[in-house]
């Protein structure tokens, strides 16, 4: 058998000829929405929203593949328009098939998209909102063949503090929108507040967000009192696991009784919080149910195919947590099952310190980036409230802060690490949160809508959202 030699300098000529073809090719995998007959193949059920504009559009994603930015948009330099909203700023501007090719804050020529061409036009409203930009946000638009720069003329926010979102008079106009859309949906449904997992969620939003100042406080109030009530009657009775409602209820229910003192809640809550507790396994796991019992017939055994859900869990541990302080608060005794349950599932959660972000369920940490849909800042809130772990705290709240690349990774979409990416920054104080969000908040820009809500355009993995009928151009509202 002969013996192929092969020069060094030949070997280093084939491997950038290799790595040049794949560069290439990464690079042609973005079409060119100007060329002819390109517009009419592509797939309009995934847009993105883009920001208060009123438009919706196609962006080029790669799959699966994370770009240097944590981001599968990376490759993009263009925006196919795909819906403009009725009564919106880019109403009568803008129209279907337009492509966006560059954007900018101000009234100054519009560059070409060199970057992501998302992210871009993220940080362009954001400059346009700014009192010395007018609210002026200057587009260079390709439509059937003729380039030219086009203006939309959106309200004039201001600009973020350095310490926003805490004393940002941006931040607090951009929470009073949202805040007045969300009350006006709860006051004109009667079952806006669902008995499960989200109905909590949004629970807690308005629990937080509407003050004593609101106009319709008392309304509110008496709303997130019958729904209260409602989760925990005092003959409250809990049989199997229902992990992911049970923990968010908890949560809920915990701050529902800080906030407010309405003792006939103590009872449910300590069925709730006894109950999580009973149902963890020997690690301090869940799965989407409880654990099995042992061989002998006591709790806490193992936690049945296909295993432990870290998603679920930590937020059940979370109201474990948090269901102990406002027992502790109410001067209420506290079952024997709540102090183990509480080492445990710190103690499993705590291995991670060091090794890497929290993984799905029992496995090894993940091995690369520094997010995993929202878990690590779980994690800070978790040993946060705890005041005795701040080893635990400190590690979790860089996991958190540093993740503001590629928090668009997440099993099953990446809505948890929106819902709790600056919570857990937060748990390293005021600095911390507002490093984080002056990071990412290009992506919080573009899910504001015109009317002051917010969508969510998070998929499977990754991805856009998927176009509805219109109504709300598209995507999931979350306001």
């Amino acid at each position: 058998m002969k013996t192929l030699l092969v020069s060094r300098p030949l070997l280093a000529a084939l491997w950038l000829s290799l790595l040049l073809t794949f560069a290439q090719s990464v690079q042609a995998a973005a079409p060119d929405l100007t060329a002819a007959g390109v517009i009419a193949t592509i797939d309009r059920t995934l847009t993105y929203n883009l920001g208060p504009t009123g438009l919706r559009g196609w962006i080029y994603s790669a799959g699966g593949n994370i770009g240097q930015e944590g981001l599968i948009t990376d490759q993009s330099r263009q925006i196919l328009v795909t819906v403009v909203g009725a009564s919106t700023p880019a109403a009568s501007v803008l129209a279907v098939n337009d492509v966006i090719l560059g954007a900018s804050g101000g009234s100054a020529a519009v560059p070409l998209f060199t970057s992501d061409a998302r992210k871009s036009f993220g940080w362009a409203t954001g400059d346009a909102e700014t009192t010395a930009n007018g609210g002026t946000l200057k587009l260079k638009v390709w439509r059937a063949g003729v380039t030219a720069d086009m203006s939309i003329t959106l309200p004039v926010m201001g600009s973020y503090t350095a310490t926003a979102p805490y004393n940002c008079p941006k931040s607090a106009l951009i929470l009073a929108n949202a805040r007045t859309l969300l009350v006006s949906q709860l006051i004109a449904n009667q079952s806006f507040l669902t008995t499960d997992y989200g109905g909590a969620i949004k629970g807690l939003a308005l629990l937080g967000g509407v003050a004593p100042t609101d106009p319709n406080y008392a309304t509110v109030q008496t709303r997130l009192q019958t729904f209260a009530r409602a989760l925990a009657p005092s003959t409250l009775s809990l049989t199997g696991c229902d992990t992911w409602d049970w923990g968010y209820i908890g949560v809920f229910l915990s701050e529902y009784y800080l906030c407010t003192g309405d003792s006939s809640v103590l009872q449910g809550l300590n069925t709730y919080t006894v109950a999580l507790a009973k149902s963890q396994s020997r690690y301090g796991t869940f799965g989407h149910g409880g654990a099995l019992t042992k061989p002998d017939g006591s709790l806490h055994g193992t936690i049945p195919p296909y295993g432990p859900v870290n998603q679920a869990g930590l937020a059940a541990n979370l109201a474990i947590v948090m269901g102990k302080k406002a027992l502790v608060a109410a001067a209420q005794p506290i079952d024997p099952e709540i102090d183990p349950a509480i080492q445990r599932g710190s103690d499993f959660f705590a291995f991670y310190v060091n090794k890497g972000p929290i993984p799905y369920g029992e496995h090894t940490p993940y091995m690369e980036g520094h997010a995993s849909n929202g878990k690590d800042a779980l994690c800070a809130v978790l040993f946060g409230l705890q005041d005795s772990r701040p080893t635990e705290t400190e590690f979790f709240v860089r996991m958190t802060t540093a993740g503001c690349i590629g928090r668009e990774y997440g099993h099953t979409g990446q809505g948890f690490s929106y819902l709790w990416g600056a919570m857990g920054a937060n748990m390293g104080g005021a600095a911390t949160v507002a490093a984080y969000l002056a990071q990412v908040r290009w992506h919080l820009d573009l899910e504001r809508r015109s009317d002051g809500s917010f969508v969510y355009d998070g998929g499977e993995q990754y991805g856009a959202g998927t176009t509805s009928d219109g109504t709300y151009l598209g995507g999931q509202r979350l306001l």
